[in-house]
C-alpha cells in the first residue's frame, strides 16, 4: 500500500498493463513440428486428436506437424512387411504459474517432445502386415 500512495494510481496502471502484456505475449500457440526417426524409414505416420486426424507425414517422412493441444496426441505409423504402431504423447506440463494465468488471455501452451523415435516390429505372419 505504500508503494501506491508513494507513486499514485498510475504506477500500479502500468504495472498491471506490464504485467498483462507479458502474459499475452508468454509463448507459442500454433502448430508445433515434430521430428521422425522411424524404422523402417519408408514408414508414414499420421496424428491424431480426438479421433480426428490432425497432422500426416509421407513415405519416409522426417517430421509431423500437429496443433498444440493440452491433451495426448496419437501418432500411428503404417509400412509393407510392419505392424502398425502407436505411440501416444502428451505435453510438458504448463506449470501453476500457466494454469493460474489461463483467464488472462493467451498463454504459452505446453510442448510435446520435440523428436520421437519410432521403431516398427516386422509383421509375423501374413496377414499382420499392412
Amino acid at each position: 500500500m505504500k508503494i501506491f500512495a508513494l507513486f499514485g494510481p498510475c504506477f500500479g496502471v502500468a504495472l498491471s498493463a506490464g504485467v498483462l502484456s507479458g502474459c499475452a505475449n508468454m509463448g507459442q500457440t500454433g502448430p508445433q513440428e515434430i521430428q521422425l526417426a522411424l524404422t523402417p524409414m519408408n514408414a508414414e505416420c499420421a496424428a491424431f486428436q480426438h479421433d480426428s486426424m490432425v497432422g500426416r507425414s509421407p513415405s519416409g517422412g522426417q517430421s509431423i506437424t500437429v496443433p498444440r493441444s493440452p491433451g495426448a496426441t496419437d501418432i500411428v505409423c503404417y509400412a509393407n512387411g510392419y505392424k502398425d504402431k502407436r505411440v501416444a504423447i502428451v505435453p510438458d506440463s504448463p506449470g501453476t504459474l500457466g494454469a493460474l494465468l489461463t483467464d488472462l488471455g493467451p498463454v504459452e501452451m505446453a510442448a510435446y517432445p520435440a523428436r520421437l523415435q519410432i521403431v516398427m516390429e516386422p509383421a509375423d505372419r501374413i496377414g499382420q502386415a499392412r
